[in-house]
């Protein structure tokens, strides 16, 4: 009976949590078009379905581009798109995709069966100027918003906290989740000291629009909240890097370094060059902030293979890799004899994600804010501490390992305050 009294408990906990990201169950406040969604849906499915090898026949739609099992139609009267892909299996129809525009903008997508039944529906609504506002999952009728996520709410008002400040390159946090805001650097009550250098705001919430604009990703949600366990007298500083223009990562190391901000968590990176050159550029201008990166998840030798900006030969940079709780090497860790300067225990860690739901994470993502939050505590002890003293600390914790994959060795528990 007490194992389901908690059981019950975390229950409502994480109910609790989760109300505070999503909002549900309201009504879909439609243009007057939803019908036209259904009626095209069940023409064209069944269609499809008794006829997989003809082409559609739909009023006011004209088709205008076709590819391998993907068919776009536009209706030029209405100014709506409409994309439809055939999900086969040795030859044979399992499932369709739906993909509806509006202006040439994805609206609505729609997971349907191979029996013309919607299995996922998900629409994207947008504010005056086109911007994306939020994201729905609806009923199979399309009535009904199940959840409702804001893409970029306003922050929530709280005294700004005190302590060591750490910035956090990512895709935003979630600033709506209590524990997570409560950390967070503010100019105010109401105003971030972080950025968002997509969207040009003080609003760096945590959303990626890689993939699908129906299904965002996040990451840096889970990130910070692993830090701020960790380290939780410091204040975190997060920024939403630019996917759409990487050079951006000039303004804001321009504007890590006007808040003298003497860490930067990076845990991210890619295979590119190219887009980290303007990083590179910057960071190397400003050999006084310490950036302590991720050497990245693709289980390779990061010094035949570079990835960067791990790669990047720079003395104010420091490269972690994920470690098993035993100092070895997991699967899917990148290594290095000379790229990869620590080991860091980042496997199966609990964290909060973007959802407010505790999960277990893995990777070298996850060894970033377990270092970063390390040194935020040393500075919280000696805070004139330079780049030079905080390297030389870092090596003097390390543990002698395996020297073909990582230079300096392994960092055993790096919740331990030994030599601060």
């Amino acid at each position: 009976m007490i194992h389901k009294k908690i059981l019950f408990s975390l229950s409502v906990i994480t109910l609790s949590l989760t109300k505070i990201v999503f909002a549900g169950l309201s009504d879909v406040s439609w243009d007057g078009y939803e019908q036209t969604y259904i009626n095209v849906l069940d023409k064209s499915c069944a269609s499809i379905r008794n006829k997989p090898g003809e082409e559609l026949s739909l009023a006011g739609y004209v088709l205008s581009q076709k590819m391998k099992n993907v068919s776009v139609y536009q209706n030029e009267v209405v100014n709506k798109e409409l994309k439809i892909k055939k999900i086969l299996r040795n030859g044979k129809l399992k499932g369709l995709r739906y993909t509806f525009f509006e202006r040439s903008l994805p609206k609505l997508y729609l997971v349907v069966s191979k029996k013309c039944e919607i299995e996922v529906a998900r629409l994207i609504e947008r504010d005056n100027s086109d911007r994306i506002k939020s994201i729905s999952s609806l009923s199979n009728d399309l009535k009904v918003k199940w959840f409702e996520e804001h893409v970029n709410p306003d922050v929530p008002a709280l005294n700004p906290p005190v302590g060591v400040k750490v910035a956090l390159i990512d895709t935003g946090v979630n600033y709506l989740i209590p524990r997570i805001s409560a950390r967070l650097s503010r100019v105010n009550e109401r105003q971030l000291l972080g950025y968002d250098f997509e969207d040009e705001d003080n609003k760096p919430f945590d959303m990626d629009f890689v993939g699908s604009p129906f299904f965002p990703r996040h990451h840096g949600t889970s990130v910070a909240s692993l830090f701020i366990k960790e380290a939780p007298k410091a204040q975190l500083v997060p920024y939403r890097f630019s996917r759409s223009d990487p050079c951006k990562f000039k303004d804001i190391v321009k504007h890590i370094n006007a808040n003298a901000i003497k860490i930067v968590a990076i845990p991210m990176g890619s295979l590119k060059k190219d887009i980290w050159d303007c990083f590179y550029e910057s960071a190397s201008k400003h050999n006084h902030i310490l950036f302590i990166v991720s050497a990245g998840n693709n289980g390779i030798d990061i010094d035949k293979k570079k990835v960067f900006p791990a790669s990047f030969p720079l003395d104010n940079l420091v490269v972690v890799s994920s470690s098993t709780i035993f100092g070895t090497l997991p699967q899917g860790s990148n290594y290095g004899k000379v790229s990869v300067d620590f080991l860091i225990p980042a496997e199966h860690i609990e964290v909060i994600d973007h959802r407010a739901v505790r999960t277990l994470v893995s990777g070298s993502s996850y060894a970033v804010p377990r270092l970063a939050a390390l040194v935020a505590r040393y500075l919280g002890k000696n805070p004139e501490a330079s780049v030079a003293e905080i390297r030389r600390l870092l090596i003097a914790r390390a543990v002698e390992v395996d020297d073909k994959i990582v230079q300096y060795g392994w960092i055993p528990d790096p919740l331990d305050d030994y030599l601060f």
